[in-house]
């Protein structure tokens, strides 16, 4: 994510981001802009474009999430003086609280708009416009925006307008909006006549608006729907829009909002949020007051650090509509704005570390509330509906078992334990239907790792599918790696509980995978786990990093850790400048710079470096650190050392620390191709305070256990349980207290 950073002021202020995009400010100075802004307010909305054109123009005219829906813009902010357009400048900008505040200038005109969105999902632009000239002038404020011509029309309600909507990717359980516009502050608002038009642009040039050729604002002549035109001319847009008035006397000023407000209403939804606190309207401050407050001298960690409890504040969402049982985090912006069976986990384990569990717990309990009928957890949960196609494998056993060390709930495990019981039996019998052990991939979607050789060596189309359907059957090493950490989790669980029969077939299961795995999937001649063809019973010889998967579990024995080892820290395989790549550097489909066949992909997995990866390669690190191999805590600090490198802004010199989802093995740039920069499919938290910090939370406390050379650090407001620790590391010793 490119958004604004926050300092460590007690009032969290942040500065943009730079990039070389200059403007000239009001005293004839050259400011910084940002290369992006990033606002949220724990609803259901986000404002935070992948590509963003049009950022510091007034309102909110780039690239909206709205839910899962992605939208080219919300509305646009125009100002005319006299009856013409003014041109304005963005001649400063900060974040302060969440909120980006932009002051645009246009002559001796100066307005300061703060630009936020609140916890009940208002697009809110705060204006301020000040005359710095002696005379008085008549300016006209035009809050407009553009929509489709199909579905129902647009409501022109005199002072303000609404636009109803079922909006979403096409095949997709669409996002039922009501749009409500508005300058909600003060009486003296007009709405504007709506028009279709054919033509136009998603810019916010008002010259394009039918108003402009007119000469004059019209108004409706009473409150009513637009009328449409028959027929619909393909391509048509509908321009609606609210204006008002503003007398700015000489050296004067005035004040005006002006909002859009996102409520849900349509089939099996109907969601209107309360009103939040005028005092804290997106949720920043009680958000900030329930995180930890991380400082460490080493300086790449504490970005990287704050940078993940950014995004969980960006990224978080209620509960309430629709589908949506529980408060969850989505996976990142764009087309990812939406739980993801893929990144759930990784996001229990980001999210652990906030005082409220109930994220955390939401991204267990939202995927197996909604849990398909035959027993499959679905890929995407969607406000409106689920898609039975959409399939990933996931790790919710470390998911689960990692929120449960921090936030112990016996009502949370009896909650989820029949759903994931039913879970396991849906994997036995269609990912595993000759009992096995192994469990099958089948398409390169499923896994999150489509485009490479894991698959097209058995199927050489596996590449062409455009669907989560099932074309080739492939025993997968991490698909089994999470399916025997699941059932081996929920054996301890259905124990605790005193579920003596379900515990008694989860151990039989584990028994069974466990030597399926060690003995199957084991290729001693390359010293390495691999996946299975089912057909012809044999390894199929591609060495893919998810083969490092097991060593965070007691499938290897020591001698296949070792050898393991030594293929991870090989220069000729995987151990790259930035490693881990996805695929060992000797394959022959390996390109660091993310291109299979002659295109570079969105999502390459035949040698790009992925955070993911190495978020479980680091784990199983510590694993057999912690059990006395000194070679995998050498390893384990490196790897650690390399990747923060890559997210801490480090490398390309700005020091402002990035989600992106992969990276070059050799350079260590990453894919900002994409427009992805906050993406949470990775667990960097738990790995940091590890390895970096030294320290465990084991048993319901917190223990000092360096498995390398911990840095000095302060972490105050850790939970457990129900308390709250300060934990400080001081010239190598820890110190632990409650507070």
């Amino acid at each position: 994510m490119a958004a604004a950073k926050k300092e460590s002021s007690a009032k969290r202020t942040t500065k943009a981001k730079t990039s070389g995009s200059k403007a000239s400010a009001s005293d004839g100075g050259v400011v910084n802009l940002p290369k992006n802004i990033a606002l949220a307010g724990g609803g259901y909305c986000l404002f935070a474009p992948r590509y963003p054109r049009r950022i510091t123009e007034p309102g909110f005219a780039d690239e909206t999430c709205i839910s899962s829906a992605v939208v080219p813009g919300v509305y646009f902010l125009s100002f005319l003086n006299g009856g013409r357009k003014m041109d304005t400048v963005c001649a400063g900008f900060e974040m302060v609280d969440g909120k980006a505040v932009l002051k645009h200038v246009a002559g001796k005109i100066t307005i300061t708009e703060t630009r936020f969105i609140t916890q009940d999902d208002r697009f809110v632009s705060d204006l301020e416009l000040k005359n710095g000239s002696n005379e008085e002038l008549e300016l006209h404020v035009v809050m407009w925006t553009t929509t489709d011509p199909e579905g129902e029309p647009v409501s022109m309600e005199a002072d303000s307008f609404r636009i109803r909507r079922a909006i979403g990717p096409v095949g997709s359980p669409q996002v039922p909006t009501d749009i409500h516009f508005s300058n909600p502050d003060s009486k003296g608002a007009r709405c504007l006549q709506a028009y279709f038009c054919e033509g136009g642009s998603d810019l916010g040039n008002f010259e394009e608006t039918p108003w402009f050729d007119m000469g004059h604002l019209q108004t409706p002549r009473a409150k009513r729907p637009v009328e449409k035109p028959s027929p619909i001319i393909a391509g048509s847009r509908v321009y609606a829009g609210l204006f008002r008035a503003i007398t700015l006397k000489g050296g004067g000023s005035a004040a005006h909002r002006f909002e859009a407000n996102v409520t849900f209403k349509g089939k099996g939804v109907t969601y209107r949020a309360r009103r939040p606190d005028v005092k804290d309207e997106n949720g920043y401050k009680a958000f900030w007051s329930n995180v930890p407050v991380f400082e460490c001298e080493d300086k790449g960690m504490e970005r990287v650090v704050k940078h993940r409890f950014e995004l969980l504040y960006l990224l978080r969402q209620q509960q309430g509509a629709g589908l949506y049982t529980s408060a969850a985090v989505c996976e990142g912006n764009g087309e990812s704005h939406i739980p993801t069976s893929f990144s759930a986990p990784a996001v229990m384990r980001e999210s652990r570390w906030l005082h409220d569990p109930s994220y955390s717990r939401g991204c267990l309990k939202i995927f197996f509330d909604n849990l398909l009928h035959n027993g499959q957890v679905p890929g995407r949960v969607y406000m409106s509906g689920t898609d039975s196609s959409d399939f990933y494998h996931a790790d919710w056993g470390g998911g689960f078992e990692a929120l449960d060390q921090m936030h112990n709930d016996k009502a949370t495990k009896k909650t989820v334990l029949m759903a994931m019981q039913r879970y396991v039996k849906w994997l036995g019998n269609n990912r595993d239907p000759e009992g096995s052990g192994l469990t099958d991939i089948v398409n390169h979607f499923e896994s999150g790792q489509e485009f490479s050789r894991r698959y097209t060596v058995i199927d050489s189309k596996a590449d062409r599918a455009v669907e989560f359907t099932e074309q080739f059957r492939l025993k997968g090493i991490d698909a089994s790696v999470f399916r025997y950490r699941m059932v081996k989790w929920l054996y301890a669980v259905a124990e605790e509980i005193q579920e003596k029969a379900m515990a008694n077939r989860f151990q039989a299961e584990v028994e069974v995978i466990l030597e399926t795995v060690r003995k199957k999937m084991w290729d001693e001649k390359s010293g390495f786990f691999m996946d299975l063809d089912p057909v012809t019973r044999r390894k199929t010889n591609v060495r893919a990093a998810v083969g490092f998967y097991p060593l965070a579990t007691d499938i290897p024995n020591q001698k296949q850790v070792d050898s393991m080892l030594d293929l991870l820290s090989s220069r000729e395989e995987f151990w790259a400048k930035y490693p881990v790549p996805s695929i060992a550097m000797s394959d022959s489909t390996f390109d660091g710079s993310g291109r299979w066949k002659g295109t570079r992909k969105g999502s390459p997995w035949n040698g790009r470096t992925w955070p993911v990866v190495n978020s479980h390669i680091l784990e199983g690190l510590t694993y057999w650190a912690e059990r006395g191999n000194k070679k995998a805590a050498k390893l384990a600090g490196d790897l650690l050392k390399r990747t923060i490198k890559m997210m801490s802004g480090e490398l390309d010199g700005s020091f402002e620390p990035n989600c992106l989802e992969h990276f070059h093995p050799e350079n260590g740039i990453g894919s900002r191709y994409r427009g992805v920069d906050m993406n949470l499919n990775s667990f960097m938290l738990d790995n940091i305070f590890r390895i970096g910090c030294g320290f465990a939370v084991r048993y319901g406390e917190i223990q000092d256990d360096p498995i390398g050379d911990a840095a000095d650090f302060k972490l105050k407001g850790v939970p457990l349980g129900n308390k709250l620790f300060n934990v400080e590391r001081k010239s190598g010793k820890l110190k632990v207290a409650a507070q």
